[in-house]
């Protein structure tokens, strides 16, 4: 027998018994609802027909009581007289009760005779008292007579109707019986077909269950006993070809799968940077020996067990971010100590995502940037030893145009007066040059100390707008100072502060021409004081803002007298040495907005 076959026993059962059930129902309904509305039609029509006789017969009692005052024969009599015969003969033909017929034939001989007096009173004499006496005494009293017969026909067919609405009431609680046994009758016989059918598959269906769960645990080398003919036989067959099939994979793929492993392994150990590949979890999966022995990336491991909180930032950063997180500087970069010689790694951390663009994976790289750094060193140092061996002579330099132009060793012709202001203005603006590398080469060598305090961040920027109002006064450029609105003390230097301020105004004064406008700023934002410079100038092009806090770089097209390229890299040494960092956002013709913001005290 075919499973399908089983199938269908197993639900033929209660299917039938459904059918049965449904039947059932519908003709004891139809039933009990025709029963109903022939019995209630049947009694409504005969109470109708007696109310239409007792106002028949009401309307000639008064008519003959009017008759008796005025004497004048209403000639509604005939139609009144033909109503009531009209429905006296309907009641004859639509008697259903027992002892109906009885009251109806009683009623029409009693009319008759009603008839017959009331015709006779018509007769009467207008004289004495004939009329009224005969109108109570015989008239009225047959009246009264013909209404009671009509009301018992009225009364007989409204208990009939109760007890029919009892008669209902008694076949719904019947059926209601006879249905509620063949719900238990299917149910029954249901639990009986589906048991018969689940001995014969619950066995079949349970290896099948055992050797899945066999399989899940890696038990490849399983053979399911194959006893039954039908569908669940031929799934237990194809279960074995599979296992079977599975067992040649595994085999060819364990081989493939440790190949790749070792190219990959020996791949990344050729390599002279240090690689270590993990989960999304921060559970190292894949290292090489350089990972292993200088940062503690072993395979295996976890990115807390390496101990590096700058590593585990890096990482929680392109997992979340989804994007690769390259170092953003020389403070970025990881020191250590590699057969007694002093190495620099730069790190980084490339997300792995799959075609969903979700992280499944996390490659983390250290790149030696020990050259890097310390040619940055050096020239930094070269940069700083020059620097001051340029400013002895440079301040006799100064020194000497100073005294050529107040003409102490003679008097300058026009011509030469104006060389010589031109070389005190260069001479200055090298001076400044100098100045700047000497404070940054102190800075980078930690040779710089900051004088940190509390101040005011109102008088910070109204001391900053007082030193600049003047040259964007003459430049045409409006400037405005926006306060916080209330006081707020921040931990600061000063004086380095002052150059943050003068060097981000005095670039918002370079690149904003005359009619634009520049905003110096300072808002309150839960624990810090954010302080922005904001101008209407020309902006920075995308591929500059990555570069312009770099000594000595310049923007595109900004040649600018005066502009050496240090302003804004000594902006980021002196925040950094606060424990900030400058932001920037800008487009080309938008103007440029610097931040930074500063912890209150």
């Amino acid at each position: 027998m075919s499973f399908r076959t089983k199938l269908i026993l197993a639900f033929s059962g209660p299917l039938a018994i459904l059918i049965l059930l449904g039947l059932v129902s519908i003709r004891t309904i139809t039933m009990s609802s025709h029963t109903l509305q022939t019995i209630f039609r049947e009694n409504y029509d005969s109470v109708a027909a007696c109310l239409k006789m007792k106002d028949a017969i009401q309307e000639m009692d008064r008519t003959a009581e009017t008759f008796i005052w005025e004497g004048v024969k209403d000639k509604r009599i005939s139609a009144e007289e033909g109503k009531f015969a009209e429905n006296l003969r309907f009641q004859q033909g639509n008697v259903t009760v027992p002892g109906e017929q009885e009251l109806t034939d009683a009623l029409k001989k009693q009319w008759n005779v009603y008839r017959t007096l009331f015709e006779q009173f018509f007769t009467l004499s207008a004289e004495g008292n004939a009329r009224r006496d005969f109108y109570r005494e015989k008239l009225l009293q047959q009246s009264r007579l013909v209404t009671d017969l009509a009301q018992r026909i009225t009364d007989i067919n409204l208990h009939n109707m109760v007890f029919a609405d009892g008669q209902a009431r008694r076949k719904a609680a019947e059926t209601n019986r006879t249905l509620m046994f063949l719900v238990l009758s299917g149910i029954v016989l249901a639990g009986l077909f589906a048991g018969i059918i689940w001995r014969s598959m619950a066995k079949s269906i349970s290896g099948l269950i055992s050797s899945v769960q066999e399989i899940q645990r890696g038990n490849l080398d399983l053979f399911v006993q194959v006893n039954a003919r039908d569908e669940i036989g031929n799934l237990a067959s194809a279960f074995n070809e599979m296992t079977s099939s599975l067992r040649r994979f595994r085999t060819t793929n364990r081989k493939e799968l440790l190949r790749s492993q070792r190219a990959t392994n020996s791949l990344l150990d050729t390599l002279p940077e240090a690689v270590a590949v993990c989960n999304p979890a921060g559970m190292i999966e894949l290292s090489n020996q350089a990972a292993a022995k200088m940062f503690g990336l072993t395979a295996g491991g976890s990115l807390k067990d390496a101990g590096s909180e700058r590593i585990a930032a890096l990482f929680e950063r392109a997992n979340r971010e989804v994007r690769p997180i390259r170092s953003e500087g020389w403070d970025w970069a990881i020191q250590k100590f590699v057969g007694g010689e002093e190495k620099f790694f730069m790190p980084e951390a490339v997300p792995i995502l799959d075609d969903e663009r979700k992280v499944i994976g996390v490659t983390l790289l250290f790149s030696d940037v020990t050259r890097l750094r310390k040619a940055d060193e050096v020239k930094s140092g070269l940069i700083s030893t020059v620097s001051h061996e340029l400013k002895t002579p440079l301040t006799s330099i100064r020194l000497a145009t100073h005294a050529l132009l107040n003409e102490k060793l003679g008097v300058l012709t026009p011509k030469q007066s104006e060389l010589v202001a031109a070389a005190r203005e260069e001479s200055d603006r090298l001076h400044k040059i100098i100045e700047n590398l000497l404070e940054l080469g102190k800075m980078e060598s930690g040779r710089s100390r900051l004088d940190l305090v509390s101040l005011n961040a109102e008088e910070l920027l109204l001391a900053a707008a007082d030193r600049v109002s003047t040259a964007f006064a003459d430049r045409g450029i409006a400037f405005s100072v926006d306060l916080p609105s209330a006081p707020s003390f921040v931990r600061a230097d000063n004086l380095r502060l002052g150059i943050v301020f003068a060097n981000l105004l005095t670039n918002a004064l370079r690149h904003t021409p005359p009619g634009g406008e520049v905003r110096l700023c300072a808002q309150e934002a839960d624990s810090e004081v954010i302080f922005s410079v904001e101008d209407t100038g020309q902006g920075i092009a995308e591929e500059d803002l990555p570069r312009i806090f770099e000594k000595f770089y310049r923007v595109s097209g900004g040649e600018e007298p005066g502009a050496s390229g240090l302003g804004l890299a000594i902006v980021k040494e002196i925040l950094g040495e606060h424990g900030s960092k400058i932001e920037v956002s800008s487009s080309p013709g938008q103007g440029a907005r610097f931040t930074f913001s500063l912890k209150k005290v």
